[in-house]
Parts: C-alpha cells; structure tokens; sequence
C-alpha cells in the first residue's frame, strides 16, 4: 500500500482514519519504532520500586533494581505468557508468575523456576523492552532494538518544554504525584492529536464553558488558574491568529500559551516567583519564568504542558477507540497551593468531569461516525496552506500527517 497517497497537499483521506487495516500498520510501522513515554524515575526512587504500563498496546514492567538502575521488560511470563504483575505500582523483591511460579528479580532476571530440570530448555528471564532512556527524569521506551537516541528523536524545541517543567521547581526536581486521569472515547487517535493544536476551534467549540467563566463570580479574589483557562478560550479570533505555533521535525510540534497575565498578579504566583528568584537570581528566574507553551506534542501521542505541569499521553486501542491518560507533577521547593491549582486546573480542563474536554471528546465521536457516509473520501486540512503561519494555520495538523506518511513508507 502506498501510504502517501492518502496524505496530500491540504488534505487527508478518510482511511487514515477509518480503516483497521491502517491502523495496524501505524501500531507496526510507528509506534513500535519511535520513542513513546512510558512514565518518571520518581515512581522508581528506591530498589524494588515498580509500575505497570502499556507501550504501543503492549504490556510493561518498568523497575529499579537492587544495583539503583532502571529496567523495563514485558509483563508477559517467559513460561506460558501470563502477566506476571497485576499492580499498577509497588515495592516487590521479586515478580512471581500467578500460573506456575515462575520467579523473576526486579531486572527482568530469572530468580527461580519450580522443578527447572524437568524442561527441554534452559528458562529464560522477562523479555527486555528494546530500548530504554531517560530525559530530565522523564522515562521513555521504544520496541525497536536500533534507532536515533532519545535526545536526537526529541530535538532541542521539545527537550525545551521538558527543561522547562523541571527548571520551573525551585529545586530543580519534580515529582509525579496525583493519581491519574482516563477518558475514553469513540474515535481514531489522530482527532486528538490534531485538536491539540488547532486553534480555531476553542471559541467556537468550547462556547458553553466560556460563558460558564464568564458567570462566575470571583467575589473580589483574582482569578483561578483553572478558571483563566477556560475563559481564555474565548479569546477573539483576531487574538487566536496572534498565537504562536511552530512545526518541527518527525511530526514535533507546539503552540504559545494563552493564559492572561492577570494570573501572574495573583498572591500566590507572586510569592513563586519571589522563591524562584531566590534560587535561580532575577535573570534566570525569569528566563524560566517566560517560557510560554501550552501543549508541546512529542509525535505521536504525548503532550507536555510545562506551565501547568501536566502531561498527557495516547493509548489508541482501535482505529475508532482512543484512551487519553493524564498526569500531573508537583514542584519541589514551590509553595504547595501551586500543586493543588495544578490539580484543579486538570479536573476542570482535562478530566472525565471537564466542561471543556468533554466537548472535543464529543465531537470526535460525531466525526469518526461521519467519515464512514457520503461520498466525499477527503478530510480537508488546507487552512493556511499558502498564507502566513498564523495561529489558527493548520500547518501543524499538515506536519503531522507528513510525518505519519513517511513513518508509513518506511
């Protein structure tokens, strides 16, 4: 199949979209190939230290051993392929397969096999992931043996966004902390992907949350941080076109911020930034300080938002089936009330009960529904296809699909 040509000048066929077929190609030809985030060192801190995830669909174990290094390897028994571990997270010596006993150490290594003599063949150990690295703390896996590394797949823009998050702790370290977000919904990956950075949307599709902003009273407080959010997606579309946006290599891309300064002038951010200048002097504090994203997408399913430490990543289970997984991170030496605006910023923003969220999720249902009638087998993504690279251009959405078709072609 020649993928390229379901990915053209200014638009895109619906059968990226659509067709299963496809979408087990993408889980083969770039999900298996590429670096995809698989979580943070500080849910390892200590030997034994463990969690559970999946990567490209996959099962996995990620662990520190006894030695203080970081090991992952599937959750898939070297026996009969049970799942060894059924904990999200934990402290354990050992994985003990719940079929036969099997006993692996927290690298992956075979610790004990009941009656080992009776097999044919020597037993083996947990089959290690291809690769594994780790960015400022932020742990990433490929299932690919052989590769670019990590920092080069990243490229300096998006390793930026990552510097940022850690350099925004006074301390200069952060901490997952918080639990995790789930949403499920009815449509291919790709809609998310391209929503995050799409900028003409928000005042229109969000307009019932805007005017829930615009009915709060703050009874003489500032604003709140999860309340500028939303109200600034009303932002005018004169104001959406004045947006930042820049297309990157291997499909990278990220957009400016637009959280007002009013937030900035708030008692708590000011008290931040006092301990921030502290720790780092006026300059660099506010270097740090003026780094202004909201999401940064590291292709094909990660989003960083340094400014209110949050990540989210993609889990696409089905060409119509999408899991977006969020998390968040608290900064050390920064006041507490920053981790806790953090946490109402993603139950209101990005979260099974957002007022926001739950609009995308809704039209990407109608969307995936849609692109399987009629006659038109286009999706058109021409905006801005020879204009300037305004905020509401869809170059971005382009730079990804571009990259999805050479990730395609080999």
């Amino acid at each position: 199949m020649e993928f390229s040509k379901l990915v053209q000048d200014g638009r895109v066929h619906r059968r990226v979209y659509t067709d299963p077929a496809i979408f087990a190609e993408e889980q083969r030809r770039i999900f298996r190939r590429v670096w995809l985030w698989l979580g943070h060192e500080s849910q390892v801190r200590k030997p034994g230290d463990f969690f559970t995830t999946r990567l490209a669909g996959d099962r996995i174990i990620v662990a520190r051993h006894a030695d203080g290094k970081i090991h992952a390897f599937h959750n898939r028994c070297s026996h009969r392929g049970a799942e060894v571990c059924v904990e999200s997270s934990g402290n354990a010596r050992n994985f003990v397969c719940p079929y036969h006993a099997w006993t692996y150490r927290s690298d992956g290594s075979l610790a004990s096999v009941p009656l080992d003599s009776a097999y044919a063949s020597k037993p083996s150990g947990l089959e290690p992931l291809g690769r594994l690295a780790s960015y400022r703390g932020f742990l990433f896996g490929s299932h690919a043996k052989e590769g670019e590394d990590l920092e080069t797949f990243l490229g300096p823009e998006v390793r930026a966004a990552f510097d940022n998050l850690v350099d925004r702790a006074p301390d200069g370290e952060v901490e997952m902390a918080g639990g995790k977000t789930v949403q499920r919904y009815r449509g291919n990956w790709k809609l998310q992907l391209e929503n995050s950075i799409d900028l003409l949307h928000p005042r229109i599709l969000h307009r019932s949350a805007i005017d829930a902003a615009d009915r709060t009273d703050h009874s003489g407080k500032p604003p709140s941080i999860e309340w500028d959010i939303v109200k600034s997606n009303g932002l005018t579309l004169r104001e959406w076109d004045s947006m930042r946006i820049a297309a990157l290599p291997r499909g990278h891309c990220w957009m400016g911020g637009f959280l007002t300064r009013k937030i900035d002038e708030s008692p708590l951010q000011k008290r931040y930034r006092e301990i921030m200048v502290s720790r780092y002097g006026e300059k660099r504090a506010e270097e740090i300080l003026a780094f202004n994203r909201h999401n940064t997408i590291v292709y094909p399913n990660l989003f960083v938002n340094s400014r209110v430490a949050q990540i989210r990543v993609l889990q696409p289970v089905s060409v119509d089936c999408t899991e977006q997984h969020g998390y968040t991170f608290r900064l050390k030496g920064a006041p507490e009330e920053m981790f806790e605006a953090t946490i109402r910023m993603v139950n209101t923003n990005n979260s099974p009960s957002s007022i926001v969220t739950s609009d995308d999720h809704e039209i990407f249902e109608r969307i995936q529904q849609s692109l399987a009638t009629g006659e038109n087998e286009w999706s058109d993504l021409s905006r801005g296809l020879h204009g300037e690279p305004v905020g509401t251009n869809e170059l971005p959405m382009r730079n990804q699909h571009r990259a999805w078709a050479e990730y395609m072609n080999g």
